[in-house]
């Protein structure tokens, strides 16, 4: 017969030795979980020193990585919290700062002794202009405290957001002096096939940055007013002549990349069919100031609506006069779609005065023309939010023009605010945001100010 006490303390050590098995699988299975390299996709992984990380070093001071995940989320496809701080504990202990980028997630900092600052902007969006120089100062003042201290930058994929603002503070530091040349970079160093930051807009806001570095401009939000939207081809899915379009102009509020207010969203608009150009007049004032989104909207009669394209811009880094056609802009190449860059703000040509100076409280009034009149025109590039490299739905001529008149006031006006979860992207892949269905077809506009 058995001795039953022998059987319950053997049972009691296979039960012991199977959990200390399980607690030594879990750290192996956070770091070596193959469905993390897949979530991963081109960007570049830290698999030194018994790490498998999705994290890079951009410059030996600076680190690009995804977003440090607790629970479940980290432990099957994101970096694991406890896993980058042991990293970062174990590499540059007391001389590391996390930003953090993300403004639909956060963490418990005492994982990284607090050390951690927020910048926060939506995904797949550019940031408020006046969100970049303050964190680029604070990386600045953190990295120049001790030549041991490293700067870990993030947003939930560390690729899109992380590229715009580690590019920035390349830019700012002036380790390059042009915006292609630090997201070229950013590109290599982060990605196997070197697509760091591919969304238009972000990149724009990259060069919107650059112009200011180098030419050392205040900048001040500038107030416009649009007169006219215009789509020239029609695009090719209007051609059936059941399609109806609808214009939506949000911007950011007080420079909060979180929260947008809707300024206008026009009447949906019946065209001619065969017509060679879609143009919206705005008939009520319709003022902006400072990061502007437009969408654009198509509606087929039996179909519900979809995005066609939206596209952020800047009013201070409206320069161009009305009916001048601007011969430096970057033309699509077949090669580079998705770099090409609006108003090509790497040339300084068309910003300069007779003197050759800049006149530094506005480039929307860089021409030094008494004309009023200014336009900015994008080209199928320049827009966020379509793929179509086969020219399935917009010709590879198509461009969008908006024409704006500057406007005499210095305070931003009431508009509808949009929630968050209403203004987001919703989507999950960073380069891609075509599916969003935007708010509903109603009309509306902001009233100025008095």
């Amino acid at each position: 017969m058995v001795n039953s006490r022998a059987m319950d303390e053997q049972s009691t050590g296979l039960v012991h030795s199977s959990a200390i098995r399980t607690r030594m699988a879990i750290p192996n299975i956070k770091m070596t979980n193959p469905i993390k390299k897949l979530v991963s996709k081109q960007r570049k992984r830290y698999t030194e020193d018994g790490f498998n990380l999705d994290l890079t070093y951009i410059v030996n001071n600076v680190i690009a990585m995804g977003f440090p995940a607790e629970n479940l989320e980290g432990v099957v496809y994101r970096n694991h919290i406890d896993d980058v701080s042991r990293l970062l504990d174990k590499k540059h202990p007391n001389h590391y700062k996390i930003y953090n980028l993300c403004s639909e997630k956060s963490y418990d900092g005492s994982k990284f002794h607090q050390r951690v600052a927020t910048y926060p902007f939506q995904d797949h969006n550019p940031p408020s202009i006046e969100v970049i120089r303050p964190f680029c100062e604070d990386v600045e003042n953190w990295l120049s405290r001790d030549d041991r201290n490293v700067a870990a930058v993030h947003c939930k994929a560390g690729k899109g957001r992380t590229g715009v603002m580690i590019s920035c503070y390349l830019i700012h530091t002036k380790q390059y002096s042009s915006a292609e040349e630090a997201l070229n970079y950013y590109g290599q160093q982060r990605t196997l096939d070197e697509k760091g930051v591919t969304i238009p807009s972000q990149r724009r806001y990259v060069d919107y940055y650059a112009l200011l570095v180098k030419y050392n401009l205040n900048y001040k939000p500038v107030v416009l007013t649009i007169k006219e939207i215009k789509l020239d081809p029609v695009p090719n899915i209007f051609n059936s002549g059941q399609t109806c379009i609808r214009v939506v102009i949000s911007e950011w509020i007080d420079g909060n990349s979180s929260k947008l207010r809707k300024v206008y969203s026009s009447d949906v608009q019946d065209f001619r069919r065969n017509a060679s150009d879609v143009t919206i007049r705005l008939t009520q004032i319709t003022q902006v100031l400072g990061d502007v989104k437009v969408e654009c909207y198509n509606k087929h009669k039996m179909k519900k609506k979809e995005k066609l394209f939206h596209f952020w811009f800047n009013t201070y880094f409206v320069s161009e006069a009305a009916g001048i056609e601007n011969g430096n802009r970057n033309k699509y190449n077949g090669q580079h779609e998705k770099t090409v860059r609006t108003n090509s703000m790497d040339d300084s040509t068309n910003l300069r005065f007779p003197n050759n100076k800049i006149r530094a409280n506005s480039i929307g009034h860089a021409n030094g023309s008494d004309n009023r009149l200014l336009t900015l025109t994008m080209n199928k590039w320049d827009l966020d939010g379509h793929k179509d490299k086969q020219n399935k739905l917009f010709s590879a001529d198509f461009n969008v023009r908006l024409l704006f008149e500057r406007a005499d006031v210095s305070e931003p006006v009431v508009g509808e605010t949009l929630s968050e979860s209403e203004s987001s992207s919703c989507t999950t892949a960073e380069e891609d945001d075509t599916g969003c269905e935007g708010d509903g077809w109603e009309s509306g506009f902001r009233k100025p100010v008095a």
